[in-house]
């Protein structure tokens, strides 16, 4: 007679949200660290190699990674800003030129 075998037992690994984050100003990987002092609700995001630093006030469910998606979020909409000036700048000058 054969034995009874056991039944493998496969666990799954818990997921983790990441705590380093990509810079999107300089390029480098993993150089954001961002600090969350609960206490009075202010989160400070740094790059390691380019030195830019931003101060964000927080809710306080939020975490590393939604503070890092906001910040994004808004360097995004600044540059978008930015070509929308230029774009309208540049073509005001060729619809008033003089006949």
């Amino acid at each position: 007679m054969g034995r009874k075998r056991k039944r493998i037992v496969r666990t799954k690994p818990i997921p983790t949200l990441p705590t380093v984050f990509d810079c999107p100003i300089c390029g480098t990987g993993k150089a954001v660290h961002i600090e969350i002092d609960r206490k009075i609700q202010v989160a400070v995001i740094r790059c390691g190699k380019c030195k830019v630093q931003a101060t964000r006030s927080i809710r306080p469910i939020e975490e590393r990674v939604d503070v890092f998606g906001d910040w994004l979020d808004e360097l995004l909409e600044g540059e978008d800003d930015h070509t929308d000036v230029t774009d309208s700048n540049s073509t005001e000058p060729e619809s008033m030129t003089p006949d």
